[in-house]
């Protein structure tokens, strides 16, 4: 029975893919808030797929303000890039890095730092610039939190300023769409291992793995790493 769509014989040792699918579409992803969706939307856990990459997360980020509540605006706003300026020279030293984005991670540096915007900290005359610490993950939540509270405590407070932690701690993986060859490699021995059950006369029908790759949190350090594929065992 001949198929207009990509079958896999049980025999195969690969999934072949057309050249435009081997490569992500547009540019490579740099660091990415594990919570974030590139499409923008919320993410079903039950309808991700069964078969994934799952591995540590690459970081851990956290919140913190930096806040000031005198009563002139530019006293404010120097006290808060003072205490940013500090923060910055202290973090290499402390293992940590100063980053802002909520989706793709972006380092602040002494070239931007002063174009973080300045908001409302719920009371009058208080302004507020909210970054986040991040540190590499090389174990448990625990000692990552233990190393931004270490950091948040070295760092020194200007007139009026205040700096605080705020919400928890959120993954981060570094460039999800590296992943994509080991990803499919795994879709094609799970279909492989499912075809052979049904015998040589029957095919594995594939699609979406040309699709981008997802991912979501599956523990408190490990990510889920997916291409949002569909295949049916068929008839040759």
């Amino acid at each position: 029975m001949k198929h207009s769509y990509f079958l896999m014989a049980a025999t195969l040792a690969v999934i072949s893919i057309p050249t435009s699918a081997q490569t992500s579409k547009g540019p490579a992803l740099g660091e990415v808030i594990v919570t974030g969706n590139r499409i923008n939307a919320g993410y079903a856990q039950e309808n991700r797929p069964v078969i994934g990459l799952r591995r540590q997360a690459d970081s851990a980020v956290r919140t913190i303000s930096f806040s000031s509540d005198s009563r002139d605006e530019a006293t404010r706003k120097s006290e808060i890039h003072s205490m940013l300026a500090a923060a910055m020279d202290k973090a290499a030293a402390a293992g940590v890095e100063l980053v802002i984005g909520n989706f793709e991670l972006t380092p602040v540096t002494k070239a931007n730092y002063k174009e973080l915007p300045l908001v409302w900290a719920g009371r009058v005359d208080t302004s507020k610039a909210d970054v986040m610490v991040k540190v590499k993950l090389a174990g448990s939540t625990v000692s990552a939190e233990q190393r931004i509270d270490t950091y948040v405590k070295s760092l020194s407070r200007n007139g009026r300023g205040a700096i605080d932690k705020t919400g928890g701690l959120t993954l981060t993986i570094i460039n999800p769409d590296q992943y994509r060859d080991d990803i499919v490699k795994l879709v094609a021995e799970d279909a492989r291992s499912r075809a052979a059950i049904f015998g040589g006369d029957y095919a594995v029908q594939v699609s979406g793995i040309d699709g981008q790759v997802f991912w979501s949190q599956v523990s408190g350090t490990e990510v889920f790493l997916y291409i949002p594929y569909r295949y049916s065992v068929v008839p040759k």
